[in-house]
């Protein structure tokens, strides 16, 4: 069996699956797309040491930011670490908030034929991956509902119908290749909102406009760098946006993702929700345990 731990940016599933992997004797694996680059620390609120504690995490700074990454190379990677896991004997333990990544790994999803048409792509450069995301929810928002809007290439392949393929991804895609028991972490949209906000202060408190810095003065402009955070202040580095209002659209985009990433998780995985108390986690991480003994004995 493997355990899935899902929900909104920064509701908790960090301290969560460090909890879990501490009971259950195993390591994390990262169902993130933008915590496996190296130098995409705090934008990403990427797990440190310290959060860490002692817990081993997979796929976390395994790419440099100019590397390519893919929904299907994540789900080859993590494949395999799920069977080094089992092999060891120990129980796979997913967490993060990328839900067609981990979707991909759970379910029979074929990657193969993806062609593309960089060419025909280029068009959409200068639009971030919420703003190409909206646009394929004009042209086809049927499609645009099966597919997160971090997966740049996924969205740039419905677009430009070069990949027929990979607009439904596979006719097997809604079987399951593992058995699996997905806890979903979520709270009262208010008070979230406002945890999202704060930690985007925090964030600059411990230097993210610095990180995002080095990157740009670097001249790194790759999908890494299209994410949240990253892509509002490259806007503001060219001249486009001031601080202040840079900052104001990385909170609301953030509070833009919390959103799509619930309705993802709704349409696309059978799940357990546990409701988040944010001043007494302890009962989180509880009733979490309870639910995977109960499945493990079944």
């Amino acid at each position: 069996m493997i355990v899935v731990v899902i929900g909104p940016t920064g509701i908790g599933k960090t301290r969560l699956g460090v909890a879990l992997a501490k009971h259950f004797d195993t390591d994390v694996i990262s169902g993130d797309s933008v915590q496996v680059y190296r130098g995409l620390d705090i934008g990403s609120a990427k797990v440190t040491e310290a959060e860490m504690d002692g817990v081993t995490h997979h796929l976390i700074d395994v790419l440099e930011p100019t590397e390519d990454f893919s929904v299907a190379l994540y789900q080859t990677m993590v494949r395999a670490k799920i069977k080094d896991l089992e092999d060891a004997g120990k129980l796979p333990l997913i967490v993060g908030g990328t839900g067609l990544y981990i979707k991909s790994v759970l379910f029979d999803y074929n990657f193969t034929d993806t062609r593309r048409d960089p060419e025909e792509e280029q068009k959409y450069d200068h639009l971030d991956n919420q703003q190409l995301h909206e646009l394929l929810q004009e042209r086809d928002p049927k499609a645009a509902q099966s597919i997160h809007p971090n997966n740049r290439k996924r969205v740039l392949h419905a677009i430009t119908r070069s990949d027929k393929n990979m607009v439904s991804a596979n006719t097997n895609k809604d079987v399951p290749v593992y058995d699996f028991v997905i806890l979903g972490l979520t709270m009262e949209r208010q008070k979230l909102y406002r945890m999202l906000d704060e930690r985007v202060d925090a964030m600059l408190q411990d230097g993210l406009i610095d990180e995002v810095r080095g990157l740009y003065d670097r001249g790194v402009r790759t999908n890494a760098t299209k994410s949240i955070s990253y892509r509002e202040l490259y806007r503001h580095f060219d001249g486009e946006w001031t601080l202040e209002h840079a900052i104001a659209k990385i909170k609301q985009h953030n509070r833009n993702l919390a959103r799509k990433q619930y309705t993802f998780f709704r349409n696309q995985f059978p799940i357990r929700w546990i409701q988040v108390d944010a001043d007494d986690f302890d009962q989180t991480i509880d009733r979490a345990i309870a639910i995977v003994e109960a499945e493990m004995n079944r």
